[in-house]
C-alpha cells in the first residue's frame, strides 16, 4: 500500500525538487496510512491497556482464601460398637443390611447352633440324672420316700431307673437288718431264758442254804445223822455252782446280744456313711455339670447376635449364609446415632505445615450436591502427632473436625449428616492475593530454572 501511494505521487509531481518532494511525500504517506487504519483501533488498544493495568491492580489488592483439601468421612464422636462373636461358628441367618438403623436388642444375625444345642441337651439330661441320684441318696439317708416326680416330670425313664435302684438299696439294707434282727431276737430270748433259770437257781440256792443251816444246828445237837448233813452240804454246793454257771451264761449272752445290736448299728452307719460319701461325690459332679450347662446355655444364647445400642450398621464382614465366623472375629460395627458427630479426615503431609487446630473447615458431603445444599461448617479440633500409613501405602495425618451443626444447608430437619458419609474437607489455612496465586507457577519455575549442573 505504501509503495502504491509513492508511485502515484511521484508520477504526478515529476522528478524536480526530489529532496523537498520526497519529504512531503513521506508525510503524505504517513497521513494516508493513518487514514487507512480504522478509527476504533486506537481507543480499543487504550482500553485493553487500561484493563490490563486495572486487572493487575485488582489482582494485587484482592485476597482469596487458601485451603488444604482432605478427604474423610463422618463418624460418631463416641466409640463405635464392634460386634464380635466369642465362639465363632457358621452363619445361619442374616437379618440386617449395611447402613440399616437397628434398635438395642434387635437380632442382627443367627449362627448355626446344632452342635451347641445337642451338647446342651446332653448336659441337661446328665444334670437331671444327677439330681435324681442325689434325691435317692438323700431319701435313703433320711429314711424317707424320695420325690422323683417333682424333680423330673419330663424324664419318666430316668425316674423309673432311680426308683429301681432305690428299691434295691432298701432291699439290701432290710435283708442285712433282718438277719441281724433275727440274731438279736434269738440272743435276747436265750438271755431271758438264762435269766429265768438263774432266778430259779438263786431261789433254790437260798432254800438249800437255809436247809443246810438248820441241819448244821441239828447236827451240833446230835439230832441229825452225819449222812443227812453231808447230803445237805452237797445240795448247797450244787445250788451255788448252778447259780454261778447261770450267771456266767447270762453275762456271755448279754455280751453276744450287745454285739449283735452293735453290729446292727454298724451296718446302718456303714450304709449311711457310704451314702453320704456318694452324696458328696454326686453333689460335686452336679456342681460341675451345672456350671457346664450355664456355659453351654450362654453359648446357645450367643448364637443369636443382637445390637448393643441404637445405631447404624456399617463395615459388615458377614455377607452370606454359611460363612464361617472365627472366634473373636469382627462381624460388623454399630455406629451409635445418639452421640455427636465429627468428621475424620486424612491430611496430606504437604499440607500439614499449614494446618492448625482451631481452623475453620468447610465440609462438602458427597451425599448432597454442593451447588444445591452448600456445605457443613466445623472446627479442626485435633491432629495426630505423627503420620500413619493408609491401605494404599500412602502416609497421612489424621484430623478430627467438630460439627456443631450436624446437617447441610439451613434446614436442621432435613439433609442430616449420618455416620459413614464421605466428605471432602476444605481447611481454611490463610489468605493470599490473586496476583500471588497467578505468579506462583512463574516464581517456582524461575526458582528451579538455571540451576542444573
Amino acid at each position: 500500500m505504501k509503495k502504491l501511494v509513492q508511485q502515484v505521487l511521484f508520477g504526478a509531481e515529476g522528478q524536480t525538487g526530489m529532496g523537498s518532494r520526497k519529504r512531503r511525500l513521506l508525510s503524505e504517506s504517513a497521513r494516508v496510512e493513518e487514514e487507512l487504519v480504522p478509527a476504533f483501533v486506537r481507543p480499543l488498544l487504550v482500553m485493553v491497556a487500561a484493563v490490563v493495568v486495572l486487572f493487575f491492580l485488582w489482582a494485587a489488592v484482592t485476597h482469596i482464601t487458601e485451603v488444604a483439601r482432605a478427604p474423610g468421612e463422618v463418624a460418631p464422636a463416641g466409640q463405635v460398637k464392634v460386634v464380635q462373636h466369642l465362639d465363632g461358628g457358621s452363619v445361619a441367618e442374616i437379618l440386617v443390611e449395611e447402613k440399616a438403623l437397628v434398635q438395642p436388642g434387635q437380632v442382627l444375625l443367627r449362627l448355626d447352633g446344632s452342635q451347641a444345642l445337642s451338647d446342651l441337651r446332653q448336659t441337661g439330661a446328665r444334670m437331671v440324672a444327677l439330681r435324681l441320684r442325689l434325691e435317692r441318696l438323700s431319701a435313703f439317708v433320711e429314711n424317707r420316700k424320695p420325690k422323683f416326680e417333682e424333680l423330673a416330670p419330663d424324664h419318666p425313664e430316668l425316674v423309673a431307673h432311680q426308683k429301681q435302684i432305690y428299691q434295691t438299696q432298701l432291699s439290701s439294707r432290710d435283708s442285712a437288718l433282718a438277719i441281724l434282727d433275727h440274731q438279736i431276737s434269738q440272743r435276747s430270748d436265750r438271755l431271758q431264758q438264762i435269766q429265768k433259770a438263774l432266778s430259779t437257781a438263786q431261789e433254790h440256792q437260798g432254800l438249800t442254804g437255809e436247809l443246810a443251816t438248820m441241819r448244821e444246828d441239828l447236827a451240833s445237837r446230835k439230832l441229825v445223822n452225819r449222812s443227812v448233813l453231808l447230803e445237805t452240804r452237797r445240795a448247797k454246793v450244787s445250788a451255788e455252782g448252778e447259780v454261778a454257771r447261770l450267771a456266767a451264761d447270762a453275762r456271755v449272752s448279754e455280751q453276744e446280744l450287745a454285739e449283735s445290736r452293735s453290729r446292727r448299728v454298724d451296718t446302718l452307719n456303714v450304709q449311711r456313711r457310704d451314702a453320704l460319701a456318694e452324696i458328696g461325690s454326686v453333689s460335686a459332679e452336679l456342681a460341675e455339670v451345672t456350671e457346664l450347662q450355664a456355659r453351654l446355655q450362654a453359648k446357645v444364647d450367643r448364637l443369636v447376635v443382637r445390637a448393643p445400642v441404637r445405631g447404624y450398621v456399617q463395615d459388615m464382614k458377614v455377607q452370606t449364609v454359611g460363612q464361617v465366623v472365627q472366634p473373636g472375629g469382627l462381624m460388623m460395627q454399630i455406629v451409635p446415632d445418639s452421640v455427636p458427630l465429627e468428621a475424620v479426615v486424612r491430611i496430606a503431609p504437604k499440607d500439614i505445615g499449614y494446618v492448625k487446630v482451631g481452623q475453620t473447615v468447610n465440609l462438602r458431603v458427597s451425599s448432597f450436591d454442593y451447588a444445591r445444599f452448600g456445605f457443613a461448617e466445623g472446627k479442626l479440633k485435633r491432629i495426630t502427632a505423627t503420620s500413619v500409613v493408609g491401605e494404599d501405602g500412602r502416609p497421612y495425618f489424621r484430623g478430627w473436625v467438630d460439627l456443631p451443626q450436624p446437617y447441610v444447608g439451613h434446614n436442621s430437619d432435613r439433609y442430616m449428616l449420618q455416620p459413614g458419609m464421605g466428605v471432602e474437607a476444605e481447611i481454611l489455612t490463610g489468605e493470599k492475593t490473586v496476583l500471588a496465586y497467578l505468579s506462583k507457577p512463574l516464581l517456582e519455575m524461575f526458582s528451579r530454572s538455571f540451576r542444573e549442573r
